[in-house]
């Protein structure tokens, strides 16, 4: 089914340019060539390169008059490259916060005003939890949920617990109380028998929460504070190796 929502052209063009420049591995390439190559007549692809030259994603040689990539699609690309290291890394630490006491490590952040699983390592027991990515994560209840809220500012807080009518206070009050905290623990308040420790990852760009979860008796068995401090371990050296990572890209 085709989609309703209309198509911009000219963006749909610039978008062909920037593809060929990335398929020709190639500095420098000419009015001619680029028109013949995406099937559009000069006068269009000058237009659209006099654009993409006006916001520095395209510049012209002064001798030769040809195109190259500019210094501003370099910086998107830099972001986007940030943004998927820091996802390895953050990845890299929940494998071995997993391996370190052998529990699920769960990785949670806001889609709109719901939580969700957006990563998740689990543990080598035959007995463990059931979840995968992608599933929803309560804010009103258990570890994950009430620490993601927690991390959010006072007013996506406010706003947020208006969804949990009649639960207002106590959710204010549990804010505060994990704030000063700076982790929460949970015993069963979402399925029966599991328990959860959660603590905020703040990163520059996003904010998360990192959780063991597994049955009550096994991370009671590990010592709950035991789990926090090294979860708090690894929020600490995510955001050192993500701080030494930005700094390479300046």
């Amino acid at each position: 089914m085709e989609s309703s929502t209309p198509m911009v052209n000219s963006v749909l063009h610039a978008t062909k340019i920037l593809d060929y420049y990335a398929s020709q591995r190639r500095e420098y390439l000419s009015l001619t060539e680029i028109s013949r190559a995406i099937g559009l007549h000069k006068t269009t692809v000058y237009r659209i390169l006099r654009t993409l030259q006006s916001v520095g994603w395209i510049e012209q040689s002064s001798t030769n008059g040809q195109y190259r990539l500019g210094s501003g699609i370099l910086m998107i690309a830099s972001a986007v490259s940030v943004h998927y290291t820091t996802r390895q890394l953050i990845s890299e630490e929940m494998r071995r916060l997993c391996d370190l006491h052998n529990e699920t490590v769960v990785l949670s952040s806001l889609r709109g005003d719901t939580g969700i699983c957006v990563d998740l390592v689990k543990g080598h027991h035959n007995l463990g939890i059931s979840s995968e990515n992608g599933y929803i994560v309560p804010l009103d209840c258990g570890a994950t949920g009430k620490t993601l809220l927690a991390a959010q500012s006072d007013e996506l807080v406010e706003r947020l617990i208006q969804n949990y009518p009649g639960l207002e206070e106590k959710l204010r009050n549990q804010v505060k109380e994990i704030r000063q905290r700076g982790y929460c623990i949970s015993e069963g308040e979402v399925d029966e028998g599991v328990a959860a420790v959660a603590v905020p990852l703040p990163m520059p760009d996003h904010i998360y929460t990192l959780t063991y979860s597994g049955p009550v008796e096994r991370l009671r068995g590990l010592d709950y504070m035991v789990l926090v401090h090294s979860l708090q371990q690894a929020v600490k050296n995510i955001l050192l190796k993500c701080d030494g990572k930005r700094k390479e890209a300046l």
